[in-house]
């Protein structure tokens, strides 16, 4: 699956509560053992932790033991992270038209979902699989047949975990990537309290539907409700994208670092409609850009959204950071120049002394932290005329 100079040194979810009780958070390695992921969750400051169960890159996977599922579960009752989330393996697909293929994938599926019940996981994000250049509309079929009897079989055997299908960017042949197909599966399968949707923010940017505005966000979401239904949703994953509307193409990036930016996840994250809704970011580095990540998107939620557009102007050794050395920041209404320092480090940690470091000025004029700052404004950042 696939940088505040406070925040990104934080330990704890208290140190970065910052008075938004938004649930965020994001996919955690589990090297070393399962129950790892929440404690570097709550290192990092999650209130959503997503794991993968298995190696998502095997199809068999052995039973999870008597003492695996009980320390996960008194890992879990000690962190106290609120909202736990598995992702299947990547070899699941439950469209497949080889009928070997499908057969073994709804076997794997089952049992991510029995591993997930173990653990005390409520729900399992799954793709919706590929039609392999066999038919999209047989390939549909198969995938409402998959998970109907899934859901029943493990409904049968007393199974809680539920399945959340995951929107995904319309590459190659994959299914789901439609708000319209999603819709349709979702009626074709029925109503079920196990059944709902996981939205994937560079899912549905690649796959066409805009939401760098607040006019195309507003869009989005209400063709989202129309088509497939806000009731549905059960968590989302906010990630940027490499690459641009439209392309097809699934590549995650930082939050407010590619095609879609910053002000698409503030609007998201103060949409009143979603405030209810766990957000995982399962962008790259995740040993390095995880604590970033999240501070970025607690900050976002607790801010409010964002009104005034800065440019800020480095140099010196700074300005190699940034091609041209500027940098355009999207910044609270009310925002100050210390703001602007904290919200540069956000994008780049190597930015973390800039406030300690460096004198500041806007229109050739000497300010102080305090400085208000207004729409379209630059801020020249001056390090000491030494460059050290």
């Amino acid at each position: 699956m696939d940088h505040d100079s406070g925040p990104s040194t934080l330990s704890s979810q208290e140190d970065e509560g910052s008075g938004s009780t938004r649930l965020i958070g994001a996919h955690m390695p589990t090297a070393g053992g399962l129950k790892n992921s929440l404690t570097a969750g709550l290192e990092i400051g999650c209130t959503a932790v997503q794991l993968f169960t298995g190696n998502p890159r095997q199809w068999s996977h052995p039973s999870l033991t008597d003492d695996e599922i009980r320390e996960f579960r008194a890992t879990h009752e000690q962190t106290g992270i609120p909202f736990l989330v598995a992702h299947d393996s990547y070899l699941i697909n439950l469209a497949a038209p080889a009928a070997d293929v499908l057969e073994r994938s709804r076997s794997a599926f089952r049992g991510e979902l029995e591993r997930a019940h173990a653990l005390g996981i409520p729900w399992v994000v799954t793709h919706m699989g590929s039609h392999l250049d066999q038919g999209e509309e047989e390939a549909v079929k198969r995938l409402i047949t998959s998970l109907k009897e899934i859901l029943e079989e493990t409904e049968a055997e007393g199974c809680t975990a539920g399945v959340a299908l995951e929107t995904t960017a319309g590459q190659g042949t994959g299914l789901g990537w439609s708000f319209n197909q999603l819709g349709d599966i979702l009626k074709g399968v029925g109503d079920n309290p196990r059944l709902g949707v996981c939205m994937d923010t560079c899912h549905v940017f690649a796959a066409g539907y805009d939401i760098r505005t607040p006019e195309a966000y507003r869009e989005t979401i209400q063709k989202f409700d129309d088509q497939v239904g806000i009731r549905y949703l059960r968590v989302i994953h906010t990630n940027d994208s490499k690459k641009g509307l439209g392309s097809r193409v699934d590549r995650h990036e930082h939050i407010g670092m590619g095609e879609i930016g910053m002000e698409a996840f503030s609007l998201l994250l103060n949409d009143s409609r979603l405030l209810h809704i766990p957000v995982v970011a399962e962008t790259p580095d995740a040993q390095t850009m995880h604590r970033v990540n999240v501070a970025r998107l607690r900050r976002l939620a607790a801010s409010g959204a964002y009104g005034i557009v800065v440019t800020a102007q480095l140099f010196g050794h700074y300005s190699d950071l940034f091609p041209g050395g500027t940098v355009d920041v999207l910044l609270p209404k009310g925002a100050v120049v210390n703001d602007l320092a904290v919200a540069l480090t956000d994008l780049n940690p190597a930015l973390s002394d800039l406030a300690s470091h460096c004198r500041f000025a806007i229109a050739d004029d000497l300010v102080d932290g305090t400085t208000a700052l207004r729409e379209g404004c630059t801020v020249a950042a001056l390090p000491p005329s030494s460059g050290g």
